[in-house]
């Protein structure tokens, strides 16, 4: 069966038959904003967070008239690289974005596919051969100047990773299913996007209570490069997520996550309606990285 992929590359392979559930279950829910990245200062990083959170609680809680606990504190520093075909980006043609993130020098591949349409996201076969591999589909969340809400479906899933990642193979190593789904050749070979290894620090530890379940927040930054001096991060973003392995979600739960993530879109002086997402910057980082 031959799979055409957008820009015309072309790709024999044979359509391997997966199961997926009639109405697939989407066990994790994530809203995610963009952030104005001048708003944060890596030498002030921790006060500009908590600044941030002092305007965000109170206007959570009032929107949902329940509280929100904690206090943001650092809880990941990691090395962030995304792996393309140079000069045809195959795996994003297909809908796909392959990441590492390496922490304390132990390493974590996450094979991801995002479509509007949550079968369709469904039925890509994700499965691993790696021990440790955990697989979920999940509603992303966003909005922009003139969306308020916007839902993407991702089906990943991420596993411990101790091979160094140079080629095709070293993705299907990891994901049979989606090697034999379209049949790539071994040797393509695998190079990091944009020649760019971000630095990402993540703040957590604030929970909102949302009845049924809790939604913890993350406050996430991007720096391009080792951060150095006192730069502002290249990307910032704010989130929350809560999680289900049943989707047994309540009206309740979900009204509020809504009224939760309007009440953080109002923050206008911190949010950046239609700034750039943070797999968006890998790929526009070097242009010229997908062009043949």
């Amino acid at each position: 069966m031959k799979i055409l992929l957008a820009g015309g590359l072309a790709v024999l392979g044979v359509l391997a038959t997966t199961s997926a559930q009639a109405n697939p279950d989407v066990i994790s829910r994530e809203y995610k904003l963009i952030l104005d990245a001048s708003r944060f200062h890596y030498q002030n990083e921790q006060s500009d967070v908590l600044s941030l959170m002092q305007e965000a609680e109170p206007a959570i809680e009032d929107a949902i008239n329940r509280n929100v606990t904690g206090t943001a504190t650092l809880d990941h520093d990691r090395q962030v690289r995304f792996f393309d075909t140079p000069g045809s980006c195959v795996l994003e043609q297909l809908g796909y974005s392959f990441r590492e993130r390496v922490e304390n020098g132990a390493s974590e591949v996450t094979l991801k596919f995002r479509s509007p349409d949550r079968y369709i996201a469904d039925f890509e076969d994700l499965s691993s051969s790696t021990n440790g591999a955990e697989s979920k589909l999940e509603a992303d969340v966003g909005a922009t100047g003139g969306v308020p809400f916007k839902v993407l479906y991702s089906h990943s899933t991420k596993a411990p990773n101790s091979r160094k990642l140079n080629r095709m193979d070293d993705v299907h190593a990891h994901f049979p299913g989606f090697q034999n789904d379209y049949g790539l050749d071994d040797d393509l070979t695998l190079a990091v996007v944009g020649d760019l290894t971000v630095t990402e620090r993540v703040y957590r530890n604030v929970d909102i209570d949302l009845g049924q379940h809790d939604a913890e927040i993350s406050i996430t930054l991007w720096y391009a490069g080792p951060p150095s001096g006192n730069p502002s991060p290249a990307v910032a973003e704010i989130s929350f997520k809560y999680e289900d392995p049943s989707a047994d979600y309540t009206r309740k739960v979900v009204n509020r996550a809504r009224r939760a993530f309007d009440a953080l879109r109002g923050l206008s002086d911190w949010v950046e309606p239609d700034g750039q997402t943070k797999t968006r910057f890998f790929y526009q980082y070097d242009s010229q990285f997908c062009q043949p």
